[in-house]
């Protein structure tokens, strides 16, 4: 049985995601597409803009016939353990043969040089890396100019030119596949990764396709939600999405159950409410906060009027946006450094299935058969409530899982939609 796998936010899932999904089936033969999807919040650090149940029909709805949730502890942190740990979860299922994902490039040879490269850290480019670190220059930044000045020590790298290189770590797609490919080599894994050139706009781009009028970013179509009322946001969208999609986005908008922009707003002034009631040495608890950062943050959060502020006086040369709103967003979970160790330390994995098309249910017998760490539906199988004290990781990390739809449900525009407690009452979605 051949089966592929994909690692996806859909956020939410539109043409240029269909055309992944198809070309995926194509390029493999592959009998079966299995998603491994982001929950509720993204690898941003924002609210999706559907929960993980509508965009989990959506997929299933476009051709994915199994999907399964990326645990928040790992979804919500740099690409490099989003990308290491969704490997190890499909690895560990002993049920997928491939990957395949979208690049600028879409060149795998280059990317797989690249990741070779990082794997083996030469003492020259480690030298540099930190010289660069220390001018102030932000890590992703910093690891392309000292990959660039180590050029001649990596023999796979010299058969592409420098420009190349230094292009290919300029854009997110390359950076993350360059991560699934280095987490591959690194666990010795047998899963065959392939890329396919992505089509349409940069991934941060709020327009369409100049030639193909179909194809947006997830951004744009985001956009397009938040700053229009819904019958223009539904409008606007349709084109951009297949049909099974774009009516499932009608269906939740027209229900009230999407995060609202409104509610996102407050939701960041809940993250300032919260850095106020800690102090510096507090902050200090949480990933990614040393050398006095601590302060910068809690200066801003004193300070801001409003979230926008807030990022903006955090944010710094070596301290990218996106970073920064990862950090935010653990805090705001207390998500501490020690209960990440926790987890990480103990790589408990489990498989937590959202979602699969009524035809392929075989494969949650595959799955159950094969894999080599638990395979979960509903959370009460682990757990009756969440504890977030306890030192067993699993039960930890699925506090986590529940505690982020209970958080994202105070952002749905519907009042009355705001119950807790959704992942212990929601079936599995069989379409």
């Amino acid at each position: 049985m051949s089966v592929t796998a994909l690692i996806t936010e859909y956020n939410p899932f539109h043409n240029g995601h269909q055309y992944h999904l198809n070309q995926s089936k194509k390029i493999t033969n592959s009998e079966h597409i299995i998603v491994i999807m982001n929950g509720n919040f993204t690898q941003r650090a924002e609210p999706a803009v559907l929960d993980k149940w509508a965009r989990t029909k959506q997929a299933l709805n476009c051709g994915a016939d199994l999907v399964i949730e990326l645990p928040l502890v790992y979804g919500i942190r740099s690409a490099e353990y989003f990308a290491h740990h969704s490997i190890e979860i499909l690895e560990k299922s002993n049920l997928i043969d491939q990957i395949v994902f979208g690049s600028e490039i879409g060149q795998i040879n280059i990317l797989k040089a690249i990741a070779h490269a990082f794997n083996n850290e030469k003492p020259f480019f480690k030298e540099k890396l930190s010289f660069y670190i220390k001018q102030g220059i932000n890590y992703p930044e910093s690891r392309q100019k000292a990959l660039i000045d180590a050029y001649d020590q990596y023999k796979e790298l010299k058969k592409f030119d420098k420009n190349l290189i230094k292009n290919t770590l300029k854009n997110p797609n390359n950076i993350l596949g360059i991560e699934y490919l280095k987490s591959i080599e690194k666990i010795n894994s047998q899963i065959k990764a392939h890329t396919i050139k992505r089509i349409g706009p940069e991934y941060y781009s709020d327009r369409v396709e100049h030639l193909r009028k179909d194809i947006a970013s997830a951004t744009h179509i985001r956009n397009l939600i938040y700053n229009n009322n819904k019958k223009n946001a539904l409008k606007k969208s349709r084109n951009l999405m297949p049909e099974n999609s774009w009516m499932i986005l009608k269906n939740e908008l027209n229900k009230g159950n999407f995060s609202s922009k409104s509610e996102i707003i407050n939701l960041n002034k809940k993250i300032i409410d919260q850095i106020r009631r800690l102090n510096p040495a507090k902050l200090r608890n949480f990933s990614g906060i040393t050398n006095g950062f601590e302060n910068r943050i809690f200066k801003a959060a004193l300070a801001a009027g409003n979230p926008k502020c807030l990022l903006e006086n955090i944010k710094s040369k070596n301290y990218t946006e996106s970073r920064v709103k990862r950090i935010l967003l653990q805090i705001y979970f207390n998500l501490n450094k020690e209960n990440i160790k926790k987890i990480y330390h103990a790589e408990n994995y489990y498989i937590r299935i959202l979602g699969i098309n009524k035809d392929k249910e075989h494969l949650l017998r595959e799955i159950n058969n094969k894999s080599s760490i638990p395979v979960i539906i509903n959370p009460a199988q682990i757990i009756r409530k969440p504890d977030f004290d306890t030192n067993d990781p699993l039960t930890l990390s699925l506090s986590y899982d529940v505690l982020a739809s209970d958080l994202y449900a105070l952002l749905y525009e519907n009042c009355n939609l705001r119950q807790a407690r959704r992942d212990y009452h929601q079936k599995l979605i069989k379409i």
